[in-house]
């Protein structure tokens, strides 16, 4: 696969990040590579995105929220402050000693945000349901942009009910571009 859907990051760099994310209880969902992939250079931004597994989020989400102290969000769900800075201190303390992370390359850990990306065999499937905008390169190689529900994700295609229309589009994902949840505030 071609498309911006499939790029993957360095192969031992999510190996050791998706172990360090997973051993703090929170996946790796995603990174962002600095010069886009490959070997990481110097400089440039590392960036983590951690979420949790599907399950304990539909727990959280069903559980009453707990009460708060004053100043303080209350949790449903989600990734907090807490999980990011946990993670990016092991991804540092590991850095220490391996050099996970190129001199002069900055590390940023957060949420993937309730509009994240789509790139991901995982994430296409772990999307069905929801309301995504994808931009894709059609049979006449012209670029479409379309909004409505993914309906299911097999890994080579994913089909869409077409807000407005009601529709079903199949998609081949290589032809994808960019995807993305696109919550509906």
């Amino acid at each position: 696969m071609t498309s911006a859907v499939s790029q993957s990051p360095d192969r031992s760099v999510w190996d050791e990040i998706s172990r360090i994310a997973a051993e703090e209880g929170v996946l790796l969902f995603d990174m962002d590579l600095p010069g886009g992939g490959g070997d990481l250079p110097s400089g440039g931004v590392l960036r983590v995105y951690i979420t949790r597994p599907k399950a304990a989020n539909s727990a959280a989400m069903a559980a009453p929220v707990e009460p708060v102290e004053e100043g303080q969000v209350p949790q449903r769900g989600g990734v907090s402050f807490e999980d990011c800075t946990r993670v990016a201190k092991r991804i540092l303390d590991v850095d220490e000693t391996t050099g996970l992370i190129p001199d002069g390359c900055l590390l940023e850990v957060s949420s993937p945000g309730v509009n994240r990306r789509l790139r991901r065999e995982e994430h296409f499937a772990g999307a069905v349901g929801e309301r995504v905008r994808v931009k894709f390169r059609d049979p006449t190689g012209s670029f479409r942009v379309v909004t409505g529900c993914l309906m299911e994700a097999n890994g080579s295609q994913v089909k869409l009910e077409v807000e407005g229309h009601g529709e079903e589009l199949p998609i081949d994902v290589a032809s994808i571009k960019e995807a993305r949840v696109d919550f509906k505030f």
